[in-house]
């Protein structure tokens, strides 16, 4: 009886998410070390709407690992959006109408991936890898080594509408996604078809899932979700260029993993990306605070992904032997 239940407070403890309780105290730590002025909140909040693109884009790509694939595109689709935008505003189109473009270009670009990955059978991971670097490409022959501006005045500058004169509206956007698309996940058909898709994808065929439709869904809407980001990129920044969100799909992965969802599928949480998301804010605005270079930054973040996939694995073996 009493091994019972010290077996069930350490499968309480010892969950996946026990890896963004670990390294949120150790950006605590590390930023506090370094500036007195870390925790004060309205220097958080004026530094998380630099990574919230990316953010937005692992609430989605939370899904699609649930699902059991993975996209590493991602960051070069951002990019892409973000150059077709620009290219499109500075031939003279107004940016009411290169907005919803933009968006439809993420939706096309995110389906392309899911459609070679559900035809061809080959892994995601290896078609994806073939888009990165197709995407990045097709945006460097679009603008060069050189970068477009020059967009509307309303429409630059996304990070600093607030809302309450307090709260960045990416902030805002970031979290209201979160909720919905947590609630889609946990309390929906739609939500349970997903986690089935990733656990058990045969029995999913058997309970009349369609397995296909499903990885396009999440395909289309990770592909709309890197619309929206490259929108905000180029609102935020003002310009586009190539290389932007270089080394974005590490943090994202970072972010999806830190949170808890499962390599290999079948489980994951929107909540715990949020909150990885929070943590990596906090790692990323430590190393800056520092002047660490951003190819160190990489370096710090690859170091880090490894020790998540180790960690999360070996706590999610312990979740499903106990």
């Amino acid at each position: 009886m009493e091994n019972t239940k010290k077996n069930s407070v350490a499968k309480k403890v010892l969950r996946p998410e026990l890896s963004i309780f670990i390294f949120f105290i150790i950006s605590i730590v590390a930023g506090t070390l370094i500036s007195p002025d870390f925790l004060d909140l309205k220097y958080i909040l004026s530094t998380m709407p630099l990574y919230t693109e990316l953010g937005i884009i692992a609430l989605a790509f939370t899904y699609l690992m649930i699902a059991g694939e993975i996209d590493l595109s991602v960051a070069s689709a951002l990019t892409l959006v973000s150059c077709v935008s620009a290219v499109l505003y500075q031939s003279g189109m107004s940016m009411e109408a290169v907005i919803p473009i933009g968006l439809l270009l993420g939706l096309v670009l995110g389906l392309f991936n899911g459609i070679l990955v559900t035809v061809t059978k080959i892994p995601s991971l290896i078609i994806t890898l073939g888009s990165m670097s197709m995407y990045r490409g097709l945006a460097q022959v679009l603008i060069g080594d050189g970068s477009i501006s020059g967009f509307p005045e309303w429409f630059v500058g996304i990070d600093r509408m607030l809302l309450f004169g307090v709260v960045p509206m990416p902030i805002v956007i970031f979290v209201v996604l979160t909720i919905i698309m947590e609630i889609i996940l946990k309390k929906t058909f739609f939500g349970r078809k997903v986690v089935a898709v990733g656990s058990q994808p045969q029995v999913a065929v058997y309970s009349a899932v369609h397995v296909v439709r499903v990885k396009l869904v999440l395909f289309g809407l990770l592909g709309l979700s890197e619309g929206i980001a490259g929108l905000m990129s180029l609102s935020r920044l003002g310009l586009a260029k190539y290389s932007i969100g270089v080394g974005g799909e590490l943090d994202i992965i970072t972010m999806v993993l830190l949170g808890g969802t499962a390599f290999s599928g079948g489980r994951g949480s929107l909540t715990g990306t949020a909150l990885a998301f929070l943590v990596i804010v906090l790692l990323k605005t430590s190393m800056t605070l520092v002047n660490l270079r951003r190819m160190d930054q990489l370096l710090v973040i690859g170091l880090m992904l490894i020790i998540v996939i180790i960690l999360t694995d070996k706590l999610n073996k312990y979740q499903d032997q106990s």
